[in-house]
């Protein structure tokens, strides 16, 4: 019985055994189409997935961030039509001949490209009972805003010392009855408009390789919001003179008031120094007496520019981030003195002090000691030598009124100024011009800092652009359409304002340190890190592609066929 249930046993597990593997090698019935399907729907998903959610989640993570800029108002920024309405007031005592002088400068400034004229006629009684200047202009000149100009006519032509027109320090003109309006209008563009040289600085910003500036526009300090005026007196020999000379107290007495005028320009800030055992750096020549002068030293004029560049590094002008003009007076030692100053054609530059003035940097003043201090030079030592302080404020107002823009007027046969109305002064009407300059400059400056900046960053798309340099060049442009609008209307000082803003904002648009940041890397390098990551993903992605392709269009000749 043992070997009977042993063995039945056996069989059965011999059975179970037999079921096992016909199961094993008989899979349970699937179907072919819908696992192909399951597989090219899989495909799809991949493809979907990459190309619709996975490259633009790529490309929108490695861009720059740009904010948007409005490059069609920069661009019509180039054709922009720059005019400036001039009001003049004419004030005579006869209707007719102020009709005839009106009409007469209405066709002289039809000429004018820049200005455009808005004339005015007043007629007033009692002009013929004025004595003086002062009180005509007490009884008949009316205030005017910045950049308006009062002609006003002389009941005599006495009063103007036998000139035909007379140019004070306000905004006022002087001329008499007979004066014709061919000699204002030459007045108005020769001193007091200057639109020759104002379209000449524009076209020379604009295109600097074909114009070139006049004169008055290469002595020129470039706008700047705030400027540094260094005055620096030098002793090369402090041990042998002792110069009796309040530096400080010349420097608040009479610059700041002077600078003070101009604050609505630019920011001054006025500081001086003293330097000692400083040379020029130069040999000047001895030269023998002659008939005019004894004994003294020649300073060749073409041997001041070799002064300026080893004397500014002594100066120390350039700790301040601002534009400096640096006024030097030079004391010489008793052993070069007298200096003077000597043109190419051996002529003296100067009669009373001798001096020079470098465009653009400041000017140098050579004060030489008095002739009986350096002769008793061997009696006693150190040598006091005071200082002229007027006579050298005097050369630093001419040199300084030069560096800001205002040029030397040229002469006009029988016009004058009035008598002390350009000593140590800015006259309104100065005043007007340089912030016609400015204005102009700063306009056409931040012209060209918007047009450069907006094609630099539309031919680079790699450049950062800011929140900051959008507001910036944003606040550029308002400023230079609105300085157009308000220049039309005749508000000077309100567009000079509005130009100065603009001038800023596109500095500080251009200057921006973000947009030389590395935050980004440009396309080539872009591509080049990145495909070898995503090309082997993308690999068998690409290549499923086929296998869809086939498998649709099976899937259509299958039906083909089950429709025929």
């Amino acid at each position: 019985m043992a070997v009977s249930v042993a063995k039945t046993e056996t069989e059965e597990a011999k059975f179970i055994s037999s079921q096992l593997t016909s199961n094993e090698q008989k899979p349970p019935h699937c179907d072919p189409g819908e696992t192909e399907k399951h597989r090219i729907a899989a495909a799809i998903a991949f493809v979907t997935i990459m190309i619709v959610v996975g490259l633009p989640l790529w490309w929108k993570t490695t861009e720059v961030y740009r904010v948007w800029l409005p490059y069609s108002r920069i661009e019509a920024l180039n054709d922009l039509d720059i005019q400036m309405e001039l009001k003049l007031f004419i004030v005579v005592s006869d209707e007719v001949r102020g009709a005839q002088l009106s009409n007469d400068l209405q066709k002289l400034f039809n000429d004018s490209v820049m200005f455009r004229v808005n004339i005015s006629v007043e007629n007033v009684r009692g002009l013929d009972n004025v004595v003086t200047l002062a009180d005509l202009e007490s009884k008949f000149v009316k205030s005017v805003r910045t950049g308006e100009i009062i002609l006003l006519q002389v009941p005599d032509s006495s009063l103007l010392s036998y000139n035909k027109i007379l140019v004070g320090p306000k905004r006022i003109i002087y001329f008499t009855p007979d004066t014709e309006a061919s000699r204002l209008y030459e007045v108005l563009q020769k001193w007091w408009l200057r639109e020759a040289s104002l379209t000449r600085m524009m076209n020379a910003m604009i295109t600097p390789t074909e114009v070139d500036q006049d004169v008055s526009g290469r002595r020129r300090v470039p706008a700047a919001k705030e400027y540094d005026i260094l005055v620096t007196a030098i002793n090369p020999d402090p041990e042998k003179l002792d110069l009796k000379w309040d530096l400080a107290k010349t420097v608040q007495d009479f610059l700041e008031p002077f600078l003070s005028k101009l604050s609505s320009l630019a920011a001054y800030r006025v500081k001086s120094q003293w330097l000692y055992f400083v040379s020029l750096e130069v040999h000047p020549k001895l030269v023998t007496q002659t008939a005019t002068m004894g004994q003294h030293y020649a300073l060749a004029e073409e041997l001041l520019p070799h002064i300026i560049t080893p004397l500014e590094k002594k100066l120390a002008s350039h700790i301040s981030q601002n534009r400096c003009l640096n006024f030097v007076v030079y004391v010489p030692p008793c052993s070069t003195a007298p200096l003077h100053i000597y043109k190419k054609q051996g002529k003296r530059a100067a009669v009373t002090m001798d001096a020079f003035l470098s465009p653009r940097w400041g000017g140098i003043i050579i004060h030489n000691p008095p002739s009986d201090v350096c002769s008793n030079g061997s009696l006693v030592e150190p040598l006091e030598v005071h200082v002229d302080s007027p006579a050298i404020v005097g050369i630093i107002f001419e040199q300084l009124r030069l560096l800001l823009g205002i040029p030397k007027h040229e002469e006009i046969q029988q016009v004058a100024f009035i008598s002390g109305a350009r000593h140590h002064h800015i006259s309104e009407w100065e005043l007007d011009f340089l912030f016609r300059v400015r204005t102009l400059e700063q306009l056409t400056s931040a012209k060209i800092t918007l047009l450069s900046l907006s094609q630099l960053l539309g031919e680079i798309s790699n450049i950062v652009i800011n929140d900051d340099v959008g507001k910036s060049i944003y606040e550029a442009v308002d400023q230079v359409e609105n300085v157009v609008k308000l220049l039309k209307v005749g508000l000077l000082e309100d567009a000079f304002t509005a130009s100065k803003k603009a001038f800023l904002s596109s500095e500080s648009a251009f200057t921006n340190p973000s947009l030389l940041a590395l935050l980004y890397f440009p396309d080539d390098q872009k591509y080049a890190v990145y495909i070898p990551l995503f090309l082997p993903v993308m690999i068998p992605v690409f290549m499923s592609l086929k296998n869809i392709y086939r498998f649709f269009k099976k899937s259509k000749q299958d039906e083909k066929l089950k429709g025929e």
